[in-house]
């Protein structure tokens, strides 16, 4: 499991004076590149290996609005592993307060763009995010 804080800026705000719901999906990539790197497995070393990890489904449910000069906490974990796929939990906190909760399922791909089995080393790592 892996944490990373935001602070929310006044550009990312609707005309409601809310974070914009499509701001969330930009935190949550945000923290999944963190949360990688935490392990060894960051953008530029799965580039150099030859892979890419593609977003395929996102599910996110918007439990209540965010504003301007909060602190938010994106708490992210790998739930599954299987074959090229693999599922991501999220959620965004501030303080105690359930913001956002997000599922997110993503494939390996090649540099070519085909699917391809997770090899054994990003597999440990993705594991120690569970």
């Amino acid at each position: 499991m892996h944490r990373t804080s935001i602070q929310v800026r006044w550009g990312e705000l609707d005309p409601y004076n809310h974070v914009n719901h499509a701001v969330y999906s930009s935190y949550l990539e945000h923290a999944r590149i963190a949360a990688l790197a935490t392990v060894e497995s960051g953008m530029e070393a799965l580039s150099e290996s030859g892979y890419q990890i593609v977003v395929i489904r996102s599910d996110v449910r918007f439990r209540t609005p965010a504003t301007a000069g909060e602190e938010l906490v994106i708490t992210t974990q790998v739930d599954e592993l299987a074959g090229a796929k693999m599922v991501w939990r999220q959620r965004i906190d501030r303080g105690d307060e359930l913001i956002v909760e997000a599922e997110i399922h993503a494939a390996l791909i090649t540099e070519t763009g085909r699917p391809t089995r997770i090899p054994q080393n990003l597999r440990q790592a993705l594991t120690s995010l569970a």
